[in-house]
């Protein structure tokens, strides 16, 4: 019986290969062109982003959402934000490049559990001293700080 030739190789590294010109040089010189290529920036352009209301579904843009932040519980890390078609109002919680909806509960201290979260590529938010500071596509929010319950 006639066995295979790649039967015998099974388990063992491919043997390199030191002929010019070969299929594995042509690879390394290719992997080696790569990271020039990653480096350089790509023009990606992103759809708009759009947020909708947990209750009446309605849609709004991302400065149009920033601008109904009511104002921010340092205590949970969460932002109150009311929706302008329905009056209804949620926490979110607002991270590096997202939105986190949820709610917050008490459990010795007040915390907030997210629920879901949408990606906003360029949404920056940090806390200070009076509240939260958002950055998002060239304009900055300032969401004021309700306080501590400590």
């Amino acid at each position: 019986m006639k066995r295979s030739r790649s039967a015998h190789l099974r388990g063992r590294p491919p043997l390199p290969s030191t002929t010019m010109g070969s299929p594995d040089r042509a690879n390394a010189s290719a992997q080696a062109a790569r990271p020039a290529a990653a480096a350089r920036p790509r023009a990606r352009i992103l759809p708009p982003v759009r947020l909708p209301c947990s209750w009446c579904d309605a849609e709004f843009g991302v400065a149009d959402f920033l601008d109904r932040c009511r104002f921010y519980w340092r205590d949970a890390r969460s932002v109150r934000w009311d929706c302008p078609r329905c009056g209804r109002w949620e926490d979110i919680d607002l991270h590096p490049g997202e939105v986190r909806r949820g709610y917050v509960y008490w459990a010795g201290d007040s915390r907030f559990a997210h629920m879901r979260t949408a990606i906003v590529p360029g949404l920056l938010p940090y806390s200070g001293e009076d509240g939260l500071t958002v950055e998002y596509g060239g304009r900055v929010w300032r969401v004021p700080d309700l306080g501590s319950s400590r």
